[in-house]
């Protein structure tokens, strides 16, 4: 018998009549790995946020160890053992660790904490559960996989026996994934319970027991995952036969056209970016790999003009853009895919066609004299959903969309203004197979129009599938400047970025 049941699960937002989830289902057995697949708006965050009691359903049943279960908010979660990792942490920056694993429960008596018990049932739950991370110091200290690990084992301090991981592996780098999957392997054989949401077949099948399938917000497949492949799961998640082949074309570089000088970049009176130069040429990708918490964030933004330098040059299609606005590089052809796609990359109270349009709505055709044209916004906006597969229409407001097609709508904006240079960071973080695939096709035609693209990754497979070049960053410098001729390899690489090479 199953531990937790989700039978026919609706929900319909009423404020833009998106239908969410039309009698999904979900069966998950005690102690096991339960993958959650889909594509872009296929209704897998919908049906975990109803678990975790984040969301209300309009119909269906819930069902805990045979026993019907109502969720009305995470305090009720929380009291069947439920919690949820999301993709976008929620820790509190300047408290420890420790601190942060027992917030909100401390071990008190009346208004005084005990400090020295904070960190002893700290430690005790991390020898427990085999997760290891430093507990007395500063969560803004520690990478994105040790921050991770302490928001599971916030959940596990709370008495956790359902873990639920949304894209738990988006932004960790290789040795981090096998970290995290020999841990998720310690939970199960404690008798935890995992629910898996990924995008990655490769972990479906390397990591879960069973999988399930969500297609537009119904139950399509289930299965033992030792009983089925990567290619029926495909075809469920899209609905047709899928072939996820993309082939890299070697191109003849031209002209430089983004070039850094000495570049050095100060954060919190420390040197996180150290005298980094590199060019990028036209019709060629320049990867840059790095474990998080090297300096890739600050040389971003220093490139973009978010942060200042403290000293080196920036120079687009010949021109020295060191000390202009970032509205000023844009204007110059400097496009921008940031990594936090809610918090720089879109305006969330806005509409598709809005956030689409905010870097050129001023512009003819969508303005004369200094007056809108709305309907030119929205056939335009209306265009590139249709081009970037978007799930939404053009007046649907973008915090209604998944974390993927939030990242399409950004795509769209960016690589629809015909840059001469794109700086991409994390481009297909939480999208789908199809939606991947279509992102790399429009990266190579980029490159085909004798564009530069910088792309940051911590995808490993990624910069090796896309990148001519890959430059390696560790602690601030750059350490190596890799050709992708064939014989690359992720080990190579990884040896680079941990300093062993």
């Amino acid at each position: 018998m199953e531990y937790l049941q989700m039978l026919d699960i609706h929900k319909v937002y009423e404020s833009n009549n998106v239908v969410a989830l039309k009698g999904a289902k979900l069966k998950v057995k005690r102690g096991t790995v339960h993958a959650l697949v889909g594509e872009n708006g296929a209704g897998k965050s919908t049906l975990m946020k109803i678990l975790c009691g984040l969301e209300a359903m309009n119909k269906g049943k819930i069902f805990i160890n045979g026993h019907v279960v109502r969720i009305r908010n995470p305090q009720d979660a929380f009291r069947f053992g439920i919690g949820m990792v999301h993709q976008h942490f929620s820790l509190a920056e300047n408290f420890t660790a420790a601190q942060n694993i027992v917030l909100g429960n401390e071990p008190h008596n009346g208004p005084f904490v005990f400090k020295k018990r904070i960190l002893e049932i700290a430690e005790n739950l991390c020898l427990d559960s085999g997760l290891r991370v430093p507990l007395d110091v500063p969560v803004k200290a520690l990478s994105i996989g040790e921050k991770q690990k302490v928001e599971i084992l916030r959940i596990l301090y709370r008495g956790g026996d359902i873990l639920i991981l949304d894209e738990p592996t988006s932004v960790l780098t290789e040795q981090e994934i096998a970290e995290l999957f020999e841990n998720i392997r310690t939970l199960k054989k404690k008798g935890k319970t995992i629910i898996f949401i990924t995008h990655k077949l490769n972990e479906v099948m390397n990591i879960s027991d069973k999988v399930t399938v969500l297609r537009q917000g119904e139950t399509v497949f289930e299965s033992k995952v030792q009983n089925t492949t990567k290619e029926e799961l495909a075809y469920h998640m899209v609905g047709e036969r899928f072939s996820f082949h993309f082939q890299r074309k070697k191109l003849q570089r031209g002209k430089i056209l983004l070039e850094i000088r000495n570049l050095s970049v100060m954060d919190t009176m420390v040197y996180k970016v150290k005298d980094v130069s590199f060019q990028v040429h036209e019709g060629e990708v320049v990867g840059l790999a790095g474990v998080a918490g090297n300096g890739q964030l600050q040389l971003v933004e220093a490139v973009v003009g978010l942060r200042k330098t403290s000293s080196g040059k920036v120079f687009l299609c010949g021109k020295d853009i060191t000390t202009l606005t970032p509205k000023q590089r844009r204007e110059a052809g400097l496009g921008y895919i940031p990594e936090d796609r809610l918090g720089v990359g879109s305006s969330l109270d806005s509409t598709i066609a809005e956030n689409i349009v905010v870097d050129r709505y001023h512009v003819s055709p969508f303005s004369k004299w200094r007056l809108l044209s709305k309907r030119t916004i929205e056939s335009h906006a209306a265009e590139l959903i249709s081009k970037f597969n978007v799930k939404g229409k053009v007046r649907s407001l973008v915090r209604f969309l998944s974390g993927g097609n939030i990242q399409k709508v950004i795509l769209a904006r960016e690589l629809s203004a015909d840059p001469s240079v794109v700086v991409v960071c994390e481009p297909t973080w939480g999208l789908d197979i199809r939606s991947s695939l279509a992102v790399y096709n429009f990266i190579e035609d980029l490159k085909e129009k004798k564009k530069g693209i910088f792309l940051v990754s911590s995808n490993l497979d990624e910069l090796l599938h896309l990148a001519d070049r890959i430059l390696v960053i560790f602690r601030g410098s750059i350490c190596a400047n890799l050709s992708n001729d064939g014989s690359l390899t992720k080990a190579r690489i990884c040896e680079y970025m941990t300093g062993t090479r």
